[in-house]
């Protein structure tokens, strides 16, 4: 007669022990940086003593859009198992033992990727049972654009490429002309999750100006920009080292030189005149005076032949 009851009172103590037994999230929702850490928790009611041995922790991660889910760590009475471990995540999971005792169940995720955004479930069996549901975001953006321009027969190609999540817009610009609608963006996806976006822009030469790329993440509502050198500055290659003289540069300097190559054969044409003008005028000078001394010497002759003479 007692038997049937007292398996009912146990039922009824055991739902309320389980009720009492709850999981609460740190924080429902979380965001991290491409390629960086992030540690997302939910707490948990300890016992008094703690016993590890009885505590079993699961975080599963389930993607978004489907029923897809991945174990990503489990903790088996007070055990680390991660033979069923998912692939994706081996070597960059894992949970701060050392919070536990306090009532927290912290994963840490190293060198986050876009793939790993989603919903994770946090699961603890102690006491009781429960679980909580943590949304994870992955931003990465549009940092670095690779810029890189060279020559085609009479065309300029500029190319613009860079990484990023979500997918973003790129844009052309010189000085205030829009010219996208000239441009070629293809992209596709990496290992990592991430867009993969070169874009190309072929212009005239001979057509001057400031060109730039702009990428915006429409979705973060951020852009980046890159900008190319002037056109009438020359080319750059795709290590930005010249490949054609700067003509504004050269053109000047060979002026100058030949300025100065002007000045020194004028110098030299003057100088070259003048000494020879010079030295046939000494010796004209010398001739008359050798002349004039030997009119004088004769005349002296003359002079004293007559003198005898008489």
């Amino acid at each position: 007669m007692f038997g049937p009851l007292l398996i009912v009172l146990l039922q009824i103590q055991l739902h309320f022990i389980t009720a009492l037994f709850t999981v609460d999230v740190l924080q429902p929702r979380y965001s991290a940086e491409h390629g960086s850490n992030v540690t997302m928790g939910c707490r948990f009611p300890v016992r008094d003593p703690f016993n590890l041995t009885a505590l079993s922790i699961l975080w599963q991660k389930k993607h978004s859009e489907g029923h897809d889910i991945k174990e990503v760590y489990k903790l088996s009475k007070g055990q680390e198992n991660l033979r069923q471990q998912h692939t994706d995540y081996r070597g960059r999971a894992s949970l701060l033992l050392e919070e536990l005792k306090m009532g927290y169940s912290m994963l840490h995720i190293n060198n986050v990727k876009v793939t790993d955004a989603g919903i994770y479930v946090c699961l603890v069996h102690d006491e009781g049972v429960d679980f909580k549901y943590i949304n994870l975001d992955v931003e990465a953006r549009y940092k670095i654009i690779n810029f890189q321009e060279r020559k085609e027969e009479e065309d300029l190609i500029l190319t613009c490429q860079s990484e990023g999540y979500p997918l973003a817009e790129v844009s052309w610009h010189n000085e205030n002309a829009n010219l996208s609608t000239s441009a070629v963006t293809t992209y596709q996806l990496t290992d990592d999750g991430l867009f993969s976006i070169t874009s190309t822009l072929r212009v005239k030469s001979f057509i001057n100006g400031n060109y730039s790329c702009v990428f915006w993440n429409r979705e973060l509502n951020e852009k980046t920009s890159a900008h190319g050198p002037s056109l009438e500055h020359g080319f750059t290659n795709h290590s930005g080292m010249g490949t054609q003289p700067r003509l504004s540069f050269i053109l000047p300097i060979c002026l100058l030189l030949f300025l100065l190559l002007m000045a020194l054969l004028f110098t030299v044409m003057r100088t070259k005149p003048f000494t020879n003008w010079r030295t046939q005028k000494d010796k004209r000078r010398r001739t008359n005076k050798l002349s004039r001394e030997e009119d004088m010497n004769l005349q002296t002759k003359n002079l004293n032949a007559s003198t005898v003479t008489d």
